[in-house]
């Protein structure tokens, strides 16, 4: 993901403050992933709203958490979430071509194939090609 790019507790803050300015103008709404029980911060969710028509849905989860069902937990309470709030009827979101998990997520809560995506994103480690997928509700 970009904001991995420099995973400091500087960066970090940066990235805060920057999610924080974007939720007021209403072009991005992040979401940590929180453990019921522990507390731990688990992961990111959340949406790109530049199109308020079809925003993007984005999810990561720590790879030591990843498999238990709980980033198709998040992005399904988060697409209910933007419904109500914001009167969303329509998503998108891309996952790397190589990355199943991701993939699957997305199919399980719904979202259909589109296609490749015809750019692509720059990640920690780098730009990789990425598949495009959509829901309509």
């Amino acid at each position: 993901m970009p904001w991995a790019v420099d995973p400091t507790p500087e960066g970090s803050l940066r990235q805060a403050t920057q999610s924080e300015e974007a939720w007021q103008a209403g072009t991005q709404y992040h979401f940590a992933l929180i453990d019921r029980e522990s507390g731990a911060v688990l992961g990111v969710a959340g949406f790109n709203a530049e199109d308020h028509a079809a925003p993007e849905l984005h999810y990561w989860i720590r790879s030591d958490h990843a498999g238990n069902g709980l980033t198709t937990e998040a992005a399904r309470a988060l697409i209910g979430w933007a419904r109500r709030a914001l009167g969303v009827r329509r998503f998108w979101l891309w996952a790397g071509r190589d990355n199943a998990a991701s993939r699957r997520v997305a199919e399980k809560v719904g979202f259909t194939h589109v296609g490749p995506l015809d750019w692509r994103p720059e990640g920690g480690l780098g730009t990789f090609d990425a598949e495009r997928y959509e829901l309509r509700l």
